[in-house]
């Protein structure tokens, strides 16, 4: 079994969309819904991810859940990560997505945010390891709705501080992975604060079991949703390593709370590749 120290130093900490996600839907989950707590002796790792989702509801000002016209998404997602020195890990992370409304017109097909960053290690001691991370994240096709998990339209901005700690519970293995952000968006939407945390457990050597929240306050109000807004998104997944290097991931997601915002519901799937 590989020890919470030897785990930790040799991940190459991704900090963000709270992505762990990988990172995740577009606009509400994106990088954050990627985990990469755990890279075993692999220094690199790309991870490939599919996503549906539906939203026959939405949360309106007051938190309340409403009737909507329903949203659709399809998206894929890929994050690739390249350790360019102990210390320091390169991210490019693009996606695609399908996203549609029934009775209107305004469906739309093609790149959706593509993210472009680092992530610096200051700390990793103990069992314990601390980064911060910066990235840039470049629209695709641009869409102006007025729900901030579904608006691209300008370029954003992401700064975060994350923090793991692994342990082992007998001959079983885990971490906790807290991120902290700050994102800066350009155009109508107003900047938002981020926390994503993510429990990992491995109560056989080759499952890894995740349970992972993604929360999204905006800073001040949206001209697009004309008020503040927030979501609060709930992952659920199981990663099963097919070798050292190959894993298969499967599990659901879902909007727990929100204003002004989709209540989500959907499935995902991805496929883990380290070197």
């Amino acid at each position: 079994m590989i020890s919470p120290q030897k785990l930790l130093r040799s991940s190459p900490l991704a900090l963000i969309g709270c992505a762990l996600c990988l990172a995740g839907p577009a606009h509400a989950q994106s990088e954050s819904a990627f985990p990469t707590a755990e890279m075993k002796d692999r220094d690199n790792q790309i991870i490939a991810s599919f996503y549906y989702s539906d939203s026959k509801k939405g949360f309106d000002a007051d938190g309340n859940s409403v009737d909507i016209a329903d949203y659709h998404k399809r998206e894929l997602y890929l994050l690739a990560e390249v350790k360019a020195t102990e210390e320091l890990t390169l991210i490019l992370a693009p996606s695609f997505r399908d996203v549609s409304a029934d009775g209107s017109d305004n469906d739309t097909t093609g790149l959706g945010y593509t993210e472009v960053g680092a992530r610096y290690r200051v700390l990793d001691q103990d069992g314990w390891s601390l980064a911060f991370q910066g990235t840039v994240r470049i629209p695709g096709e641009e869409r102006d709705d007025f729900v901030a998990q579904l608006v691209s339209t300008a370029t954003e901005y992401d700064m975060r501080l994350r923090l793991i700690h692994g342990f082992a519970v007998g001959e079983d293995s885990g971490f906790f992975d807290v991120q902290a952000g700050y994102r800066l968006l350009d155009g109508a939407l107003a900047n938002e604060f981020h926390l994503d945390l993510t429990a990992g457990y491995r109560p056989v050597p080759d499952i890894l079991l995740l349970a992972q929240t993604f929360s999204t306050v905006s800073d001040g109000s949206s001209d697009i949703s004309g008020g503040k807004y927030r979501y609060h998104n709930l992952q659920i997944s199981a990663v099963k390593d097919l070798s050292e290097s190959v894993s298969l991931q499967a599990g659901v997601t879902g909007t727990l709370a929100g204003e002004n915002a989709l209540r989500e519901r959907g499935f995902f799937g991805g496929l883990w590749v380290r070197f």
